[in-house]
């Protein structure tokens, strides 16, 4: 069965972005989670999308960033990945290999973790990443030293017992990556 898992920045305070959609805090500097992010791409097959997201970062990924090697697996890893674009409209899908879903999306969901194929990553703002959860086997929060105090919340108001399935630590910029699955 085929993993879908939710991996997000998010703020001590939980957090996704700060106040005018700021997301400077993300950028601290830190080769090695900017390495965890190239890991979990390496690992999956496909990538969810809100269409917002998958409008606004196809631009940055088309012309990426090259100037570390990192940067540069980064850069092909997005733009050769299958992203799936939830969507219910008709999104341009011109940042490929791309496909919208939203149609029936349990039956859509339910296929994708019938695949028997790797992971699937959700990649996703804050409503894509609630309207998935029920689907969602893993959550990996990437926590940031950074209390916000306003922005951006990431699950609102409802409640979800988890399980901590595993912790990384980046004590360069002290970012945490927490995991967590669903249950108690």
């Amino acid at each position: 069965m085929t993993e879908i898992f939710l991996s997000i920045q998010v703020s001590v305070d939980g957090y996704i972005a700060g106040p005018d959609g700021d997301l400077s805090w993300t950028d601290v500097g830190d080769d090695d989670v900017d390495e965890l992010m190239a890991e979990q791409l390496r690992g999956i097959d496909a990538m969810i999308f809100g269409h917002t997201s998958y409008r606004l970062l196809a631009p940055y990924w088309q012309d990426g960033p090259t100037e570390r090697a990192v940067d540069r697996e980064h850069t092909r890893l997005m733009n050769t990945v299958t992203k799936l674009v939830l969507s219910h409209g008709t999104p341009d899908l011109s940042w490929g290999p791309a496909e919208r879903i939203g149609a029936d999306l349990p039956a859509e969901m339910a296929r994708l973790k019938d695949s028997g194929g790797r992971a699937v990553a959700v990649f996703a703002g804050a409503e894509t990443a609630r309207t998935l959860l029920p689907y969602v086997d893993e959550i990996r929060l990437v926590v940031y030293p950074v209390l916000l105090g306003s922005g951006l919340a990431l699950f609102g108001e409802r409640r979800q017992p988890l399980s901590l399935v595993g912790a990384r630590e980046f004590p360069a910029s002290g970012v945490v990556q927490l995991r967590y699955r669903r249950g108690s």
